[in-house]
């Protein structure tokens, strides 16, 4: 088993620790052993236990305890997700796929990115690196996923769009195909992008 830790004891921690139980659970040798949480916000203590794991301090204090540890970074912030990863270099950042999940074997992904149960990757995508794709969303065949993207549950982006880095798409919105989202866009929920989105615009 690989030790793992968990960056951001919160909903989506919360989430990512309910993936990997079930990962384990369905392996005949367990491939992951959870060894906490770490937060930053002073309001966890060292030693303290969120939802039946420990929490391991701060980032640098469970970064310097456990310096052979993988991480996974869950947190839906992408640009503060994009810093904690410039923060931690030197360790070990899986992908977490949900066993519900369905990928193209034709399908590219980097590090650190995490796909939720129900979701769907189609064939000739390509996924950058710490990019959440939540329950039920859908990237369409040939679509071009940049960096720390984040894909609300139920979002889809359709075939062959490019899509930058950092950008947001919430809840149950949708792209036409063959745009192209601009860095740092934001596509609210339920909105549906028929043309191109410039960089840090909002739908």
């Amino acid at each position: 088993m690989r030790d793992l830790f968990i960056v951001g004891a919160g909903g989506f921690g919360r989430e990512a620790i309910w993936t990997v139980e079930r990962i384990n659970s369905l392996s005949q040798q367990p491939t992951w052993n959870i060894l906490g949480y770490a937060d930053d916000d002073p309001k966890w203590k060292k030693g303290e236990n969120f939802e039946g794991y420990p929490i391991l301090g701060t980032v640098e204090t469970a970064s310097k305890d456990h310096p052979g540890a993988s991480v996974f970074i869950a947190i839906g912030n992408n640009k503060k997700r994009a810093d904690m990863y410039k923060k931690l270099r030197g360790h070990d950042f899986p992908a977490i796929i949900d066993p519900k999940a369905q990928i193209s074997p034709t399908t590219d992904f980097q590090h650190g990115c995490f796909i939720g149960a129900g979701a769907v990757i189609q064939v000739g995508a390509e996924l950058g690196k710490f990019v959440v794709v939540g329950s039920n969303a859908v990237v369409s065949h040939d679509a071009t996923v940049g960096d720390f993207v984040n894909m609300g549950p139920g979002s889809v982006i359709a075939s062959g769009v490019k899509v930058g880095d950092c950008v947001s798409f919430f809840a149950n919105s949708a792209t036409m195909p063959w745009i192209t989202i601009g860095e740092g866009a934001r596509i609210t929920c339920g909105a549906g992008a028929k043309t191109d989105v410039p960089a840090g615009a909002e739908v």
